[in-house]
């Protein structure tokens, strides 16, 4: 196909070579107009069946398999778990949370270009890879963990609370006890350096199906303090009025994978043999009360790995409350607890392979449209989260942080301007210095960071570098 070939000319610098025969204008053209059918053949479900040859051939118990029992499955990734003997992945670079901002992708050619030479990673990846290992593979580049880069897992029961939850008629993982959990804890982002951003993510194991999982998270800018108990965790977030330059460009590249960025679906939890799935609109785990006030000796103590305090919990604790509101905008009751069936282990299988799966929130609207008008109100996200409406249930310290930089959810990576972010991204990509040719045979990328002008509407590679016609001057207008 002349659209990928034109991306592997890019990264090995073919296409400079070729652009006194070929001018880079036809290039662009045909890649643009072939996209839609490389994009048509290589469906998701494509996708996913040739990663599953390529990476999982021979693996029973690699989660989207249908076959193997809950028990079977948490013994198979346990194992590998205790295999790596508490030693923990690697952090990425400071400058690898630059992957995220793929909303680069909506740019024609310059986005696709960019992702094949792995730079920007597809966000779409995170809610539709049916796999519990290894990370998302396809669409290239291959997944990483540039939020939550190293955490520790445990595991853990679901204990619900029967009145409850049969008050409420929530089906499927809310009918009874799960014993086969895996939860890992980790900050979202760097560390600050007065506190962190707490966050929980939560696979469960089902028999012959995928598994079910939900992260969560106190706020998306963190807190003060590094203690990961001093606040409610919940999978409803709120948007923030005064957001940074890095914190709209990612809110963006958010929504190119789901229009509903600060929250993930449930309705998977839910899923039933007989009758309708029902399930809450939010779920949140409080801290128990004696794990909170213990935790507090860590609050001023900044960490090298989460580990250092979750090492002190032992197997049989239980840690958390479980909170769940049945509709929006409603408070949030309690329906059972999590205990511990294991101590929490370092794992570099838990940071580099083991996947968490985002559900689509659209998914959840598909079985409850009732909850659309309210989630589609312009001030509705401004209102969610562990620190506003839910701080009913835990009415403890709930001021979220302004905005200081660093912040959880751009990874711990925050250019405060176009210009930082374009410097950033040719330290990444070395190969970007070393850029195409106009047809006239004019560098398109000036030494300076500058664009070529007569490129400047005619090549889409040019809006990469700054200035007004920069890709990020474009997007952010």
């Amino acid at each position: 196909c002349l659209s990928l070939l034109a991306a592997r000319c890019f990264r090995s610098k073919i296409l400079e070579a070729m652009a006194p025969r070929i001018t880079l204008r036809v290039v662009c053209c045909l890649s643009l107009s072939l996209l839609p059918a490389v994009t048509a053949v290589r469906s998701t479900n494509q996708l996913a069946e040739d990663t599953r040859a390529a990476f999982v051939e021979g693996k029973a118990h690699t989660a989207g398999d249908t076959f193997g029992t809950a028990e079977e499955k948490m013994t198979f990734f346990w194992e590998k778990i205790m295999d790596d003997n508490d030693e923990p992945g690697k952090m990425p670079s400071a400058l690898a949370p630059l992957k995220l901002f793929s909303v680069a992708k909506s740019i024609p050619v310059l986005g696709y270009l960019l992702s094949w030479a792995g730079v920007l990673e597809d966000l779409t990846s995170t809610f539709s890879w049916p796999y519990d290992e290894p990370l998302p593979q396809r669409p290239a580049p291959a997944h990483q963990k540039l939020i939550h880069p190293v955490g520790s897992v445990a595991k853990v029961s679901l204990v619900w609370d029967e009145a409850a939850i049969k008050k409420m008629g929530y089906t499927g993982i809310f009918e009874k006890k799960q014993e086969n959990v895996l939860m890992r804890i980790g900050p979202a982002g760097a560390l600050k350096p007065k506190g962190q951003a707490p966050g929980v993510s939560i696979k469960v194991f089902r028999d012959y199906q995928e598994s079910a999982n939900t992260v969560m998270l106190y706020s998306l800018r963190g807190q003060q303090g590094f203690s990961q108990f001093d606040h409610t965790v919940c999978n409803k977030l709120s948007d923030f009025r005064d957001k940074s330059f890095a914190e709209k460009l990612l809110l963006k590249s958010f929504r190119t994978a789901s229009a509903y960025p600060f929250t993930t679906g449930l309705g998977q939890w839910a899923e039933t043999k007989s009758g309708a799935p029902n399930f809450p609109f939010v779920m949140c785990l409080k801290p128990i009360d004696d794990v909170r006030e213990d935790f507090a000796r860590f609050n001023n103590v900044k960490f090298e790995h989460i580990q250092e305090q979750l090492g002190v919990l032992n197997q049989n604790k239980i840690i958390y409350e479980i909170f769940a509101a049945p509709e929006p905008r409603v408070p949030p009751t309690k329906i059972g607890h999590v205990q511990l069936r294991t101590k929490f282990h370092k794992t570099k299988f838990g940071d580099n392979v083991l996947f968490f799966r985002h559900e689509l929130f659209e998914d959840d609207l598909r079985l409850k449209p009732d909850w659309k008008h309210h989630v589609d109100d312009p001030d509705f996200w401004f209102e969610e989260g562990a620190a506003h409406v839910y701080k009913t249930i835990d009415p403890g310290a709930t001021d979220v942080p302004r905005y200081s930089g660093n912040n959880a959810w751009v990874g711990g990576y925050d250019p405060k301007s176009q210009w930082e972010m374009t410097s950033d991204l040719k330290e990444m990509v070395p190969d970007l210095n070393q850029a195409p040719k106009s047809p006239t045979g004019e560098a398109m990328l000036q030494s300076d960071g500058g664009v070529a002008t007569d490129c400047e509407t005619d090549c889409s590679f040019a809006y990469l570098q700054q200035g007004e016609s920069s890709i990020i001057h474009s997007l952010l207008r």
